[in-house]
């Protein structure tokens, strides 16, 4: 059969995107994310039943799957098992079941977390360039992909929660921070100063990070960012091109076309 003909790539999905501090479940007909939901780790069961009615709701007249991407598999081990059970079909991971949706040019392909890989996939799907994407969650990630999509690696910082939460345990006289903007460049106070140096240490290592990646390709690429702190970062960053709060989703979805019609260069 050719790949292109693969009615499989073609199926409406119902996709799970288990990450560092949440699950996120979301439907995708015709290439277009529809309905999304997040929920925490101790939801379990909502999840399960969020699925079985996304599942019920998706088109009747197309094939379904359901895919996951995990970079948490012991949360991601139970969804697996108690989906399978009630929908009655299999969860398909990518790295697993399913290729990277990217060409990777690092070490240890296996190793470098699915959230980022999917998310690089589905920057460089609409951008068809070099471009960068960093995602604002638990841990902050800024990663490269080139001219020709292939995945050139990246960097890892840690969040801006776990920044404040490291301050507050290793320093004694600083407290926690709940990290928000305090719409001044002078920390004023204890609490300001910390956020101040937080967001725009972000921003500032945002900036570095892509310059050092724009002089390696010789081009400035551009700039997608994702998650939970993306639209904080946004407000003191003036060299951000998109926001994307579902690019991972989005980079999921792509993974399994990708998966059963790998030659599908259609933009």
């Amino acid at each position: 059969m050719n790949p292109l003909d693969d009615p499989r790539s073609q199926a409406s999905l119902l996709i799970f995107e288990v990450g560092n501090s949440h699950i996120a479940t979301a439907t995708c007909i015709k290439g277009q994310i529809r309905t999304s939901e997040r929920f925490a780790y101790d939801q379990i069961e909502e999840v399960v039943e969020y699925a079985s009615k996304a599942w019920a709701a998706l088109p009747d007249n197309l094939l379904r799957a359901a895919v996951a991407g995990s970079v948490v598999p012991k949360v991601l081990d139970p969804i697996r098992r108690r989906v399978a059970e009630r929908l009655d079909t299999p969860v398909l991971v990518i790295g697993e079941d399913l290729r990277l949706p990217l060409s990777m040019a690092v070490e240890a392909p296996e190793l470098v977390g699915i959230d980022r890989v999917c998310s690089a996939a589905a920057a460089y799907d609409k951008i068809r360039l070099a471009c960068v994407t960093a995602s604002f969650g638990t841990a902050i990630t800024v990663d490269c992909v080139n001219d020709e999509g292939v995945f050139m690696g990246g960097a890892i910082l840690p969040g801006l929660n776990l920044q404040a939460r490291a301050l507050s345990d290793g320093a004694a006289m600083l407290p926690h921070v709940t990290v928000e903007a305090t719409d001044t460049v002078y920390g004023a106070n204890t609490e300001q100063a910390i956020r101040n140096g937080i967001i725009y240490g972000a921003v500032g290592g945002l900036r570095e990070i892509t310059e050092r990646y724009a002089t390696e390709l010789k081009v400035w690429p551009q700039l997608v960012v994702t998650g939970g702190n993306a639209e904080l970062i946004h407000k003191h960053c003036g060299f951000i091109d998109n926001v994307v709060p579902d690019l991972c989703v989005r980079g999921i979805a792509l993974a399994y076309r990708k998966h059963f019609a790998p030659f599908d260069e259609e933009p």
